[in-house]
């Protein structure tokens, strides 16, 4: 036996890292290219979005700012040649009681045939505290370029339909209009939407709709496509939406782009231009512009067949699921014989539970040091400022945990081949989970199983250093669907929801306990603890927040019919004693009708009387249902208003706009239990219309609430004293004004 063979745990773990590395180095966004006639570019496009936002103004729906970014964008598709139709109506969303009005622009690219089209779609307002440079301004811009393009195009066989949309960041209720009303909805044969969620990472397919086949194979000849089918099982577990939601409930097929990295800058004023990523935008655009282009010259738009794909080391991998299915039994047709051609099969059994036992203890070691990290720094979602330590510990503690434990004797008695066997067992069962549950994930372990399962058959003729490589190509083959996927889901979802990354680190590690248990790892195991350590000591000394990587932390002023006002916070992380400042800790209420949300609050310095809103009805009755003609009264010209109803039948339904909805009862928050209607985009409006229905004769009695944007400027002490390392974030600070009202 050759000396390199005597170190089968160093091999691995050089093999690990450097299929690592390389897969990070295949998944990264390329770098940005200068104007080119027939490519995209991301400097041009980063002009053009430095045009759109000008002063860099928030440009919520409804406002002055948002108004101005619509108006460019008009402008700039002129410069294109292209007319643009502005839907102008209410929004109002299927799954929550709001509505706003907005405003969304259409414009079309002719083709050969009149039909269908290819739509291209993006959102170009933002929410109230940030720029929207990455949210969801790189998406326009990738939209805008890709139709520059487009237009000088000869020979377009199917038209493009660009839509910008208005109102997603108050749920997605620009869309909602679109496919509601507009008469071009009926049309789109496949629907590319465009999306951000931070100020870097890669741009990728988050997920699909549909008979995707078509799509995903000209996608393979991008320059660095990107994705995997889990993300799309993930999303259709998960509450977050874009604009896409609404496409695919319409039956639109399609997918949604997306980049995800550096979230703590997301929904904040660090969306900004300075931070967006270059290299981000130029894989939106390397992405949309080429699919964009070879969808509309193409025979057809879609395929009659659904296909699950992944990224693989730069390549695009995509296969229908028929294939995955047989391929998958096929593995586990291969590892039964070579587990019951075992001499003592029940060996083979335990050592697999053995391997499942060490695995479920080094994940559980790695979530409880997590969680007391937590616990001791007070943080829950963006942590932290300072990740580098973090990132050790999440690759390092279950490495532990699973060297200290995968030399045990059970593991040591059976064959190395056999214990590869065992390991791929696990495997097996992933899996098995994946085709029941979520199907369109079972390709990310079908490299490993499919090798493993020809290597573990043929084993017994194999020399044993031919076994050694083959298992160090397992570990390759298990990169992109298990280690891959780690740094990704921390980066995007953040460390709250790390067990969201312990499942796919775990799939990895069991693949290296074969390695561990042939030899001693003493060395490694003291190694890693003392790295271990000085990492958990790193992170309880360095500071939980930074300038670049900012808690997220709103002021909320309330001002009560008598005029008497009080200002609380609101943050997903622990306020620690550096806020005592803004008043006692505590779960409290600021408004009658809430549950408590407030983390602080004190009583407000003396503000001027805000002028409360007010209701006013005009009832009718019509075959037993009553009909109330509200007007709501707006005289402090707010941004939006709630009507927070506690008393009313269950059949309660708004009317607006010609749009009949019923009025919804909230499931969580502060208002759970009760329906709350809001409804959005009224800048400047001092008065709106709407109607209530129900049937009987029973009171609708309840609150209205006005709500504005930011505080007043007798307040701007507040918002300096959060200091550089907090921002608001999303509806960022506000104040509310409300009064009762009851319909007899």
């Amino acid at each position: 036996m050759i000396r390199w063979q005597r170190y089968p745990l160093l091999l691995a773990l050089l093999t690990a890292l450097l299929a690592f590395l390389l897969n990070q180095q295949a998944t990264r966004s390329p770098a940005p290219v200068s104007p080119q006639i027939d490519r995209f570019s991301a400097y041009t496009a980063f002009d053009l979005l430095a045009r759109i936002l000008g002063d860099e103004s928030p440009h919520p729906t409804g406002s002055a700012a948002n108004h101005r970014v619509r108006d460019e964008l008009i402008l700039v598709l002129a410069e294109i040649g292209l007319a643009v139709d502005i839907q102008r109506q209410w929004g109002c969303s299927n799954r929550a009681s709001r509505c706003a009005w907005v405003e969304n622009l259409v414009a079309e690219i002719p083709g050969s045939e009149t039909g269908p089209y290819l739509a291209l779609m993006a959102h170009y307002d933002s929410v109230p505290v940030a720029p929207g440079a990455g949210d969801d301004g790189a998406g326009v811009v990738a939209v805008l370029e890709t139709a520059k393009r487009l237009i000088n195009e000869p020979a377009l066989k199917w038209p493009v339909l660009l839509l910008l949309t208005d109102a997603e960041e108050l749920g997605l209720l620009g869309a909602e209009a679109f496919f509601a009303n507009h008469p071009k909805r009926d049309q789109i044969g496949l629907l590319i939407n465009i999306e951000g969620s931070g100020s870097s990472g890669v741009s990728q397919i988050i997920r699909t709709h549909g008979p995707n086949q078509h799509l995903i194979d000209l996608y393979a000849d991008a320059e660095r496509p990107s994705g995997m089918s889990l993300i799309n099982e993930i999303f259709k577990r998960m509450p977050n939406d874009t604009d896409f939601s609404v496409s695919k409930r319409a039956g639109v097929p399609g997918a949604d782009f997306a980049f995800a990295a550096e979230r703590s800058r997301y929904h904040t004023r660090l969306d900004n231009l300075a931070l967006l990523d270059l290299s981000t935008l130029q894989h939106h655009g390397d992405n949309l512009w080429p699919l964009a282009r070879d969808l509309a010259l193409a025979d057809q738009l879609t395929a009659p067949r659904a296909v699950s794909y992944q990224g693989f080391y730069g390549w695009w991998l995509h296969s229908p699921y028929w294939v995955n299915t047989s391929c998958f039994l096929i593995v586990s047709l291969l590892m039964l014989l070579a587990t019951f051609r075992q001499e003592q099969p029940l060996r083979l059994i335990a050592a697999s539970g053995a391997l499942t036992g060490v695995m479920v203890l080094s994940l559980a070691m790695t979530w409880l040091t997590f969680s007391a990290l937590w616990w001791t720094k007070g943080a829950t979602v963006h942590w932290p400022a300072y990740d580098a330590p973090l990132r050790y510990l999440l690759f390092c503690m279950p490495l532990i945990v699973l060297l200290q434990c995968a030399t045990i004797k059970l593991a040591q008695d059976v064959q190395f081949s056999q214990r590869v066997l065992a390991a791929l067992w696990i495997w097996w069962i992933a899996g098995l989970t994946f085709l029941i549950w979520l199907p369109d994930a079972l390709n990310l372990v079908l490299p490993v199983l499919s090798f493993g399962a020809l290597l573990v058959f043929f084993a017994p003729i194999l020399r044993p250093g031919t076994v050694l490589i083959a298992a160090l190509t397992l570990l390759w083959l298990a990169v992109p669907g298990s280690l891959g996927l780690v740094l990704p889901l921390e980066q995007s979802q953040g460390y709250h929801l790390i067990i969201t990354t312990l499942p796919f680190l775990g799939l990895f590690l069991v693949l290296l306990a074969p390695f561990a248990a042939e030899q001693r790892t003493r060395l490694v195991q003291l190694v890693l603890v003392y790295g271990a350590l000085v990492s958990i000591a790193l992170v309880l000394v360095l500071p939980l927040h930074s300038a670049m990587r900012p808690q997220h932390v709103n002021f909320r002023l309330v001002v009560d019919p008598d005029g008497a006002a009080t200002i609380a916070t609101t943050s997903s992380d622990r306020l620690g004693p550096d806020w005592s400042w803004a008043g006692p800790a505590g779960i409290k209420t600021q408004l009658p009708f809430e549950q408590g949300f407030a983390q602080r609050q004190v009583s407000a310095p003396p503000i001027p009387l805000y002028a409360q809103p007010a209701v006013t009805a005009t009832k009718t009755t019509l075959a037993g249902q009553a009909i109330y003609a509200l007007s709501v009264i707006l005289p402090t010209n707010p941004d939006w208003f709630s009507l927070v109803v506690t008393e009313a039948r269950d059949d309660l339904q708004f009317e607006l706009g010609g749009v009949r909805r019923p009025v919804m009862t909230n499931r969580w928050g502060s208002l759970k239990g009760q329906k709350v209607l809001q409804i959005n985009g009224i800048k400047d409006q001092p008065a709106i219309a709407l109607k209530l229905l129900q049937s009987g004769n029973q009171p609708i009695a309840g609150y209205v609430v006005a709500g504005h944007y930011g505080l007043p400027e007798t307040l701007s002490g507040w918002s300096q004293g959060r200091g550089e390392t907090a921002v608001p974030n999303r509806t960022g600070d506000h104040t509310l004004t409300y009064a009762p009202f009851r319909l007899e």
